[in-house]
């Protein structure tokens, strides 16, 4: 499998832009796991019927994101919360 390329929503990407740098990191080393490996983290529709939606959790964010296959796979980087 190839590695995907991480896209973020507007409102994700200016709320990663107020983080302080610890926090930041964190969340970057996160999603550079969820590239290589889209699946390595946890499922966040809770009835297991969607297997694309997936949650990443560092101290500082909680982050959801879609598996978009394709010609050009993709992350989309879609929610985070503090």
């Amino acid at each position: 499998m190839s590695e995907f390329t991480a896209r973020f929503s507007r409102e994700v990407g200016q709320a990663i832009k107020s983080l302080a740098d610890p926090g930041k990191a964190d969340l970057q080393a996160a999603v550079r796991q969820a590239c290589a490996d889209p699946y390595s983290w946890p499922q966040a529709d809770k009835y297991e019927l969607d297997e694309t939606v997936r949650v990443i959790s560092t101290p500082t964010a909680i982050v959801h994101y879609v598996i978009i296959p394709g010609m050009n796979p993709h992350l989309w980087i879609f929610a985070i919360t503090f």
